[in-house]
């Protein structure tokens, strides 16, 4: 697996590939609720390779993600 760039995670987009708090994560939905907070978070689910399930993590939109490839 190979790291070729980071983004905001407001960036993330579905069928991205991207390395979550150590879990490089296949993007299969994302959920924008900044309409219910004053917080903008996403919270994106896809397939872990790390556990072969499949996840959701909730992040800020200006948090930092790595883009990966194998």
């Amino acid at each position: 697996m190979n790291t070729y760039d980071t983004i905001n995670a407001d960036q993330i987009e579905v069928g991205d590939q991207i390395l979550i708090n150590g879990d490089p994560v296949e993007v299969t939905d994302l959920t924008d609720d900044h309409v219910e907070t004053d917080v903008d978070l996403l919270e994106v689910t896809g397939y872990s390779h790390n556990t072969g399930d499949l996840v959701s993590y909730t992040v800020g939109a200006w948090d930092r993600v790595d883009l990966w490839a194998v």
